[in-house]
């Protein structure tokens, strides 16, 4: 059950609590339609969504848009980005098991680990060689004076949708609000200028997508993330030193091609 309108404040807030919060790591920053700057910049995104596509296709059981509403978002984010018809198509036959190439039996990954500042990490990678990517992802722990250990139990898993209205659809927080306290399975609302979050049960956001896409709602993202404990969560970094580890950190990480997303326990 969602909270009151007043229990919903954050909805004008930065509400992304659990991804990176350095520059180009909000989930926000993702939707935007991004142009690459240069060949590498290119090359990188078009291996970050090809993987969201495969992991679509492995979570959401088909490698059709219209039978899989992860895929299909996933596709539609990255024809924005400019990703290519083969590279979204290769992304497909990999998830389905179907392509013959290097990583053709890529499985999703959880690490977990302690990085700088005793920032607690959770990395989500999809690799077809465990043992290299752990070495990597391990390797890049120790480089920055962290360590690979548990921390999952600081984290709790949500399913998320955003979500942006159609034109003929109210633009207002309380309104949109009224519309999703109906749906089962939603737990919160969050906004951001001209789009809404919406919080799910993990195992209920391929559902609670798709009756907000047959409410008429555009969707922009869904998946499931890891959400700090409120408990537990660090408060925002505030010290330029540690946000610049941080922030060289975690684009180590991102320079790792099978990593997929990368979450923190700091509080936004």
């Amino acid at each position: 059950m969602l909270g009151t309108r007043n229990g919903l404040q954050c909805a004008r807030r930065c509400f992304h609590l659990t991804r990176f919060t350095g520059a180009g790591h909000s989930k926000w920053a993702n939707i935007k339609h991004t142009k690459a700057k240069n060949d590498a910049e290119r090359t990188k995104i078009y291996n970050k969504m090809a993987n969201q596509i495969t992991v679509a296709v492995k979570l959401g059981g088909s490698a059709d848009p219209a039978m899989n509403i992860r895929l299909a978002t996933a596709i539609e984010l990255a024809n924005k980005n400019n990703v290519t018809k083969k590279v979204i198509e290769n992304a497909i036959k990999k998830g389905a098991g179907t392509s013959d190439g290097v990583g053709a039996g890529a499985e999703p990954c959880t690490y977990e680990g302690i990085g700088p500042g005793g920032v607690a990490f959770v990395v989500e990678a999809l690799t077809d060689n465990k043992n290299r990517t752990v070495g990597l992802v391990r390797s890049t722990f120790n480089k920055f004076n962290g360590n690979m250990a548990p921390t999952l139990y600081l984290f709790e898993r949500k399913g998320y949708v955003v979500i942006e209205p159609s034109e003929n659809q109210p633009t207002d927080f309380d309104s949109i609000m009224d519309i999703v306290l109906e749906i089962d399975g939603v737990e919160d609302l969050e906004q951001n200028d001209a789009l809404f979050e919406v919080l799910t049960e993990p195992q209920q956001t391929n559902k609670v997508a798709e009756t907000l896409r047959s409410h008429g709602f555009h969707i922009r993202e869904m998946g499931v993330e890891y959400v700090p404990n409120e408990d537990t969560a660090m408060p925002p970094v505030t010290e330029e030193e540690l946000q610049t580890k941080l922030d060289k950190f975690v684009n180590q990480l991102e320079e790792i091609d099978e990593v997929t997303q990368i979450y923190t326990n700091i509080k936004q």
